[in-house]
């Protein structure tokens, strides 16, 4: 994304009003979107983005995962647990200092990763088929700055085996 000098940017033409139903209007459909995906897939919201996280960043310490989570590492520790118990994480220690955790994403957790993001991919291809070429790429800007937009700080870039981000 191409930002703009501090005071130099685009201004929004929408009211606060106008701009506050835009976003709820897209938490709606994000949430309702997730929903689905936690009814299919039989993981809480919570649990399907730490296995996207960790996908991402695997291994991970437990207050690495506590961090970019926004919860307690107690909480994260219950959270690591459930995935555990469901074999789709592998815990280990660190040999340097014993006290540390580190998560790692496993077989069956990078299986329930994609399956997940395959079914995201399918339903947005589907959606969007109506959608004309510039709509769809507005949509793929808007999602790839929407972090920036809201000032959150992103989760690092998927590396494949080879090295290369995806």
């Amino acid at each position: 994304m191409t930002k703009n000098a501090p005071g130099t940017g685009a201004n929004i033409s929408l009211s606060q009003r106008e701009l506050d139903e835009a976003l709820f209007q897209a938490l709606r459909a994000v949430y309702r979107f997730e929903r689905s995906k936690v009814e299919r897939f039989e993981l809480s919201y919570e649990e399907i983005y730490l296995l996207q996280y960790l996908r991402r960043t695997s291994p991970a310490r437990m207050s690495d995962i506590a961090r970019e989570m926004g919860i307690p590492v107690s909480t994260a520790t219950r959270l690591v647990g459930r995935l555990h118990r469901m074999q789709l994480v592998d815990r280990g220690g660190d040999d340097a200092d014993g006290r540390v955790v580190h998560i790692e994403l496993n077989e069956n957790g990078e299986a329930a990763v994609a399956a997940v993001e395959r079914h995201t991919f399918e339903v947005i291809r589907r959606n969007v088929a109506g959608f004309s070429s510039e709509d769809v790429a507005a949509f793929v800007r808007t999602a790839q700055c929407l972090g920036d937009v809201l000032r959150v700080k992103p989760v690092p870039a998927l590396v494949t085996a080879a090295g290369h981000k995806k």
